[in-house]
């Protein structure tokens, strides 16, 4: 093709294009890609373009719409409601369970004290004493007036009890007629110390607590007490031989006695 009809032809191409574009639709494209003489493997080299480094990172983007709410999880409280009704049913339980076991254990706590006081009164026995209002009380005695009051209290002592005392005159005449049980064969009349103290400034008894009784709580032997601060430790007189002079003395710190009565907790 001569040079010149190949540069007419484009320009024949475009006026076309313009004046039949109103009455149809057609792809207009480069003529000089339409007519180019080049190879198809030139048309494709002449496309590619060469791709520097990347460039800077832009400002960032505008932020996106908000999702969907997710599924709701279980509440806390609900969780916790749970719990605490478990709790309940479970010490319900233990409840109904406790109030079943009451009669054995009230049986059990019943045979325990009945073994510990048997084994205490046994004890006592044992050693041949007498209970007594939650008390064992024994006695030592002999037939000779030997045993000083700091003897009597040693001797008490190696039984981890301590010196009786008397607070009334039934007490008395209980602890009387157990020291009668024991009196040595061949005696008619023995005198045993006991734990009270007198007071001559008062005419009171002084007992280990502190606490102080009146004279008349007890009974006393004849023509006693004496009025002495020397006389100021306590003592009984038991008689056998159906004497009537018997009964609680105040006795001097320098005597001695036939014996004893301890008294220990049970």
């Amino acid at each position: 093709m001569s040079k010149p009809i190949s540069i007419l032809i484009p320009v024949f191409a475009l006026l076309w294009c313009v004046v039949s574009s109103s009455q149809q639709h057609l792809v207009c494209k480069n003529i000089e890609d339409v007519f180019t003489d080049d190879a198809p493997g030139e048309t494709q080299q002449h496309h590619i373009r060469l791709r520097g480094p990347p460039g800077p990172m832009g400002l960032k983007g505008e932020r996106g719409i908000r999702g969907l709410p997710g599924i709701n999880g279980s509440p806390a409280t609900s969780v916790m409601n749970s719990t605490i009704a478990e709790l309940k049913r479970n010490l319900s339980t233990l409840l109904s369970e406790l109030e079943e076991l009451k009669p054995t254990i009230a049986e059990l706590k019943r045979k325990v004290e009945e073994a510990a006081e048997t084994s205490e009164a046994g004890e006592c026995r044992i050693r041949g004493g007498l209970l007594h209002s939650g008390k064992c009380f024994t006695t030592h005695i002999s037939s000779s007036q030997d045993m000083s009051y700091e003897q009597a209290i040693a001797e008490c002592a190696k039984h981890r009890a301590l010196l009786t005392e008397i607070h009334d005159r039934v007490q008395q005449t209980e602890l009387y007629n157990f020291a009668l049980t024991k009196m040595p064969a061949g005696t008619s009349a023995v005198h045993i110390w006991l734990g009270m103290e007198y007071k001559d400034s008062t005419s009171t008894l002084l007992f280990r607590s502190g606490m102080e009784t009146h004279l008349t709580q007890v009974q006393w032997a004849s023509g006693y007490p004496l009025s002495s601060s020397s006389y100021k430790y306590m003592g009984m007189l038991i008689r056998n031989d159906g004497g009537s002079i018997f009964g609680i003395r105040n006795y001097e710190t320098s005597e001695s006695l036939n014996g004893v009565m301890c008294e220990k907790e049970t």
